[in-house]
């Protein structure tokens, strides 16, 4: 894989969960730091508050490609990288923040609950490894959590899910191919576990909650990381 220090703008980055407070949180980092050519994945329309986050960035040069792809349809994803070929300049670097929760403890938990959150984290990082293998990123970073090595109560699912991010950012390691998968714990004012109010638990657990700006500070520091994966 190509060096991932310097982010160009000549080039291509897709978020998926672009719409999420992770993946605007993303995007402004990208864009902050050189990124011209982003391209936003969400399977909703975006919502005041990440409507003028998407202008502001806009109205800084950078170009910002909303698509209601849905990650984990192999077709869907393939027909996106089609379009990126013919009419962007070259995908340099991924990075999957989509991501759904089902909570419930074990007895209570049916496939389709497991499936639900499989579905866009397995399904969702397997296509876009398969579908962009043969192109030489300068990085494939994938958002995992802390409950894959935790094991989370009720977050059986959820886990199961993570853990094959952290899996397969070896996988790619040992083919040559540019992978990392972060185990982050719980975002102050942004994030899943923000959204749903989940820092309690992970207060009572031990776990103190990462503020935006020292999580982005920890992104930049691991996109050059020799690590596959990081907790």
């Amino acid at each position: 894989p190509r060096s991932s220090t310097n982010l160009r703008p000549d080039d291509t980055y897709l978020i998926t969960g672009g719409l999420g407070g992770l993946g605007l949180l993303a995007a402004d980092w990208l864009v902050s730091n050189g990124a011209r050519h982003l391209i936003l994945l969400a399977r909703r329309s975006p919502d005041d508050d990440a409507q003028q986050r998407i202008e502001k960035l806009r109205s800084s040069g950078a170009t910002i490609t909303l698509s209601e792809t849905d990650v984990s349809s192999a077709t869907q994803v393939a027909a996106l990288l089609k379009q990126v070929e013919k009419s962007m300049p070259p995908l340099a670097g991924i990075l999957h923040a989509a991501g759904v929760v089902d909570d419930g403890v074990m007895v209570q938990q049916t496939w389709p609950r497991f499936a639900a959150v499989l579905q866009p984290k397995v399904q969702g990082a397997w296509n876009l490894h398969v579908l962009t293998r043969h192109l030489a990123l300068d990085f494939f970073v994938m958002y995992s959590s802390v409950a894959s090595l935790f094991g989370l109560a009720g977050q059986t699912n959820y886990a199961a899910a993570n853990a094959f991010l952290d899996a397969l950012a070896r996988y790619r390691r040992s083919q040559g191919l540019a992978a990392l998968s972060i185990n982050w714990g719980n975002w102050s004012d942004v994030g899943m576990a923000h959204k749903l109010g989940l820092a309690q638990r992970f207060e009572q657990q031990g776990m103190g909650g990462i503020a935006p700006m020292q999580g982005m500070q920890v992104f930049a520091r691991l996109l050059n990381a020799d690590e596959p994966n990081v907790g």
